[in-house]
């Protein structure tokens, strides 16, 4: 035992291995397996969707090498559409290339002057006072450019081109800044990132409401300050193919979104719930449950709207794939009155969260037949209450049975609309 504890002590105050040293391109290749083990396990990548949770466009275009030339007649619009690496590599380029050009022409002008030869003689009429070199020209070129004036270099006017090169380095070097701080201030002040501030559910539901299968949805703003007239547009994008063989991979159908009672156009003072009526016009209309495994259908929304402080237009997109559809849910309420505040209180944690309702296994047309199919009892007519009651058999006072009415739920109703419907089959 004492040889066992002795031996472990050793091993613990042993000096470790050495690191194993592996090559570079072990290592490149393990770089290379990690970031695509990353991508794999990133969700945004399985969903093979064509546009991401956050909005992103996921469509890559190839042959394009025949049209750079329509990118460059709109060249402003494309630097602005760059990463912003490139933005950042483009600023600090251009001022450097700007700065070295000029200093150049300050080298050569002072060079074929004499003034580096004669750096400190008092009978030599320099064209750059305090240069010594091409070191000292840059340093000249960027205090002219930016007019910093240290107050040590200055040019003398004297000299034969010293006022055409400074004014035509200030002009260009006005331009240039001009250009690139507008460039830089329009990247950052796109619209575009107001839309990270609205808010889109996780997933989109179907319940029915007012006995009407709905795709319902629910987005919210998280700022004070709400997008104007804002207005909602959705569409199904989905193969289609026609009687003449013509085939569409990506078939767009338009999608109807209202907003309560307000149509397609939205107030996002509170989150709000989007619905799409399932009526027969629309391209669900057919879709049941389970054809949502074998089905690849895409759900785009578009909310556009102004921006009330900028007075520009901004445009949140979202996208659902047939998982992220849940059939038979509906979005749990996360609006309460404060009284002790006075006020209308709003829960965002909770803005995701979905409530079990009703049990949907059925397409829109499938209970559409159901309530053509209507129970026992029923008179035929158009009034959707009617046919909704049952005679229900209970004791009277004296022992006897007496038949009264009582008057079925929506779930009684909808159970037994289902039960008849399968006895039919």
């Amino acid at each position: 035992m004492a040889e066992e504890e002795v031996a472990q002590t050793l091993f613990m105050f042993a000096d470790p291995d050495p690191p194993v040293k592996r090559s570079r391109w072990r290592r490149l290749t393990e770089s290379v397996r990690t970031k695509l083990r990353c991508e794999q396990d990133d969700p945004e990548l399985r969903r093979k969707a064509l546009v991401s949770k956050q909005g992103g466009y996921r469509v890559h275009s190839t042959g394009l090498s025949e049209h750079k030339r329509r990118f460059l007649a709109d060249l402003y619009i494309s630097l602005i559409d760059l990463p912003w690496r490139y933005a950042v590599a483009i600023l600090f380029n251009a001022f450097l290339f700007s700065f070295l050009l000029f200093a150049v022409f300050w080298w050569l002008m002072g060079h074929n002057n004499g003034d580096f030869d004669n750096f400190g003689n008092p009978n030599h009429t320099a064209c750059l006072m305090g240069v010594q070199g091409f070191a000292g020209s840059i340093l000249f070129s960027i205090e002219t450019q930016t007019t910093i004036g240290y107050g040590f270099a200055y040019p003398n006017p004297d000299c034969a081109g010293t006022l055409p090169l400074v004014y035509l380095q200030v002009v260009i070097g006005f331009i240039i800044e001009t250009l690139m701080l507008g460039f830089i201030f329009v990247k950052v002040a796109r619209p575009k990132y107001r839309a990270q501030t609205l808010l889109f559910s996780r997933h989109a539901v179907v319940c029915l409401e007012n006995g009407q299968p709905c795709l319902q949805v629910r987005v919210g703003d998280l700022r004070k300050s709400h997008l104007l007239d804002a207005s909602v547009t959705g569409m199904v994008v989905r193969k289609h193919s026609t009687p003449e063989g013509a085939y569409y991979p990506l078939y767009q159908s338009e999608v109807e979104f209202e907003a309560n009672g307000m149509g397609d156009k939205i107030i996002l003072m509170w989150p709000v719930i989007l619905t799409h009526r399932i009526t027969p016009e629309s391209p669900l209309y057919d879709m049941r449950p389970s054809d949502l495994s074998a089905e690849k259908l895409e759900i785009i929304l578009f909310l556009t709207g102004t921006v009330e402080a900028t007075g520009e237009v901004c445009q949140a997109r979202t996208s659902y794939v047939p998982r992220e559809i849940l059939w038979g849910h509906r979005f749990e309420r996360i609006e309460e009155y404060d009284i002790s505040h006075g006020r209308w209180h709003v829960d965002f944690s909770s803005f995701d969260d979905v409530i079990y309702c009703q049990n949907l296994r059925h397409s829109a047309r499938e209970l559409a037949q159901f309530k053509t199919s209507q129970p026992e009892g029923a008179t035929g007519s158009n009034d959707p209450d009617e046919g909704k009651g049952e005679r229900e058999e209970v004791k009277g006072a004296k022992g006897g049975k007496v038949k009264v009415e009582r008057t079925l739920t929506d779930n009684e109703y909808y159970k037994r609309a289902m039960r008849l419907f399968r006895d039919k089959k």
